[in-house]
C-alpha cells in the first residue's frame, strides 16, 4: 500500500447508492475499498484484506478507503455517521439545546443524546484527555455537595401557623419564604448578569465575583431560617410576648443581654443556659430566706412556716389597729375641752387631718342617702375610710349579727351574703363590731 486517502461523501448521495464488491458481489455500500489506478473496481473489505486480484487489478494498487458513517464508531448503538452530527448539532445549536441537538441527528431521542455525550464525551477517556482540570470556584446550588443543596433537594417543612399570623409575618407557608428577605435586594446583582464568549479575564472575573457574592446572600438567608426556626422565633408578636412574661423582669433582662451568644449554641443548650440561670436565681433567694429563719433561731421547715402565719397575723392586726384608729375621733378633756393627743397620736396628727377632710367629702356625698341619719358618728367614721355606702353598711351589718347570733345558738345560717362582702371588708367589720361590745371574738 503506497498511499491511502479517506474521503467523505454527502450522506444524501450514500445513501441513494449501492456498491457492490467486485470480487465476491457483496453489499459494500457502507465501508469500502476503491482502487485508485483501476476504474470502477470496489472491494469489500474481507476480500481487500486477504489480497484479492482480478482481472487487471493488483494488490499493491493505490487505493481509497471510503465509507458513509454507518460503522460503530466508539460505542455500539451510535454510528460514525451519528457522532459527527452530534458534534456538529453541539456546535450550532449550543450545549444543553437537547430538543434541538436531537432533531439535528435524527435518529435519538433528547434523552439519548444527552446521555450519550456525558457518557462518553465528558466522563469516559475522551474527556479525561480534552477537558481542563481546573473548575470553577463557584459550587453548584442545585447539587447534591451544594451547600444549600439539602434545602433546594428537600426543602424543610411548612410551618403551622393561622392565616391572621401568616399575614402578620409575611410568611408564604407554600414557598416556605417570606415577602422580605435577609438583604431583599440582593437579585438587582445578578438580574442583568449574561455570560458570553466574547468576555476577556477581567469581565469574567467581574461575573464570577457577582454570583458569588449572592451565593453568599442565599447560604445567610438560609442560615436565618435555621435559626428562626431552631428557637422558635417564627410566630405571632403575641405569642413571643406570652412567652416573655412567664419570665421575671430580671430574668427577662439577663436573656435580652446575651441573645446575641445564642446563634454559637444548639438550641437545646440555649434553653438551658436560661432555665439555669432561673434556678440560680431561686436558689441564692432561697439560701438566703432560710439564712434569716437560721438567724432567727427557727432550725426546722415546720418553723418556718409558723413564724411567717404568725407574721402575717402580727401584720394583719397592726393594720387593723391603724385603721381603727383613723375611724375613731380623739379624746378631748373635761377642762379645756382641747384635744389630747399620745405620742403616737400627735406623730400622726396630718393622717387625722387628711381623714377628717376625707369624712367631710364622704358626708357631702352621702348626704342623700336615706341610711345616712340612721348611723353613728363612728359608723359614719368607719364608711368613710372604708368607702362604703350607708346603705350597703346597714345591710352588711344586719347580715353580720344575724350570722353572729346564729352561730351563737348553734343554728345554720342559711342566708347567703351580699357579693360586695370581701374577706379584708368582713374583717374590718368585725374589728370594728368587737371593739362597739356588739360581738364578741
Amino acid at each position: 500500500m503506497k498511499n491511502l486517502q479517506i474521503n467523505k461523501i454527502d450522506r444524501g448521495k450514500i445513501s441513494a447508492a449501492k456498491y457492490h464488491c467486485n470480487y465476491c458481489h457483496a453489499d459494500c455500500s457502507g465501508l469500502r475499498v476503491s482502487c485508485a489506478e483501476c476504474p470502477d473496481f470496489d472491494a469489500c473489505i474481507q476480500c481487500f484484506a486477504s489480497g484479492a486480484e482480478m482481472g487487471n487489478h493488483k494488490r499493491g494498487h493505490d487505493y481509497h478507503l471510503i465509507d458513509n458513517g454507518t460503522f460503530y464508531l466508539i460505542v455500539k448503538g451510535w454510528t460514525a455517521d451519528e457522532e459527527m452530527l452530534l458534534l456538529d448539532a453541539i456546535e450550532q445549536h449550543g450545549l444543553g439545546n437537547w430538543d434541538d441537538i436531537s432533531d439535528h441527528v435524527g435518529t435519538k431521542s433528547p434523552q439519548e443524546t444527552q446521555d450519550h455525550f456525558e457518557e462518553v464525551y465528558l466522563k469516559k477517556n475522551i474527556g479525561k484527555v480534552t477537558l481542563p482540570k481546573s473548575v470553577s470556584h463557584i459550587p453548584d446550588h442545585a447539587s447534591v455537595e451544594g451547600q444549600l443543596s439539602p434545602t433546594l433537594l428537600k426543602p424543610m417543612e411548612s410551618l403551622d401557623l393561622p392565616v391572621a399570623e401568616q399575614q402578620e409575618l409575611g410568611y408564604m407557608m407554600f414557598r416556605d419564604d417570606f415577602e422580605r428577605e435577609y438583604d431583599n435586594d440582593a437579585e438587582n446583582l445578578i438580574k442583568t448578569l449574561v455570560c458570553s464568549r466574547d468576555d476577556d479575564e477581567l469581565e469574567t472575573a467581574l461575573k464570577l465575583q457577582l454570583a458569588d457574592m449572592y451565593w453568599r446572600v442565599l447560604h445567610e438567608r438560609s442560615r436565618w431560617k435555621k435559626i428562626a426556626r431552631d428557637y422558635g422565633l417564627i410566630t405571632s408578636k403575641h405569642r413571643l410576648i406570652a412567652s416573655r412574661r412567664k419570665l421575671s423582669k430580671e430574668d427577662r433582662e439577663f436573656k435580652d443581654k446575651i441573645r446575641p451568644f445564642a446563634q454559637f449554641v444548639q438550641p437545646q443548650q440555649w434553653e438551658e443556659l436560661v432555665n439555669n440561670r432561673i434556678r440560680e436565681r431561686e436558689l441564692k433567694a432561697r439560701i438566703k430566706e432560710l439564712t434569716k429563719y437560721r438567724r432567727y433561731g427557727i432550725k426546722k421547715l415546720t418553723g418556718c412556716q409558723e413564724y411567717e402565719d404568725l407574721k402575717t397575723q402580727r401584720e394583719r392586726k397592726k393594720e387593723n389597729r391603724k385603721r381603727m384608729q383613723v375611724i375613731s375621733p380623739p379624746r378631748t378633756t373635761k377642762t379645756s375641752g382641747k384635744k389630747e393627743f399620745s405620742s403616737d397620736d400627735s406623730r400622726k396628727k396630718d393622717d387625722i387631718d387628711i381623714a377628717t377632710k376625707e369624712f367631710e367629702e364622704f358626708k357631702e356625698k352621702m348626704s342623700s342617702d336615706s341610711s345616712f341619719h340612721l348611723l353613728s358618728d363612728k359608723e359614719k367614721h368607719l364608711c368613710a375610710a372604708v368607702q362604703l355606702r350607708c346603705s350597703r353598711y346597714m345591710t352588711l351589718k344586719t347580715y353580720l349579727l344575724n350570722e353572729y347570733a346564729s352561730s351563737r345558738m348553734k343554728i345554720p345560717h342559711k342566708t347567703k351574703p351580699p357579693h360586695y362582702l370581701t374577706p379584708s371588708l368582713r374583717l374590718a367589720l368585725q374589728e370594728f363590731f368587737i371593739q362597739c361590745g356588739w360581738i364578741s371574738e
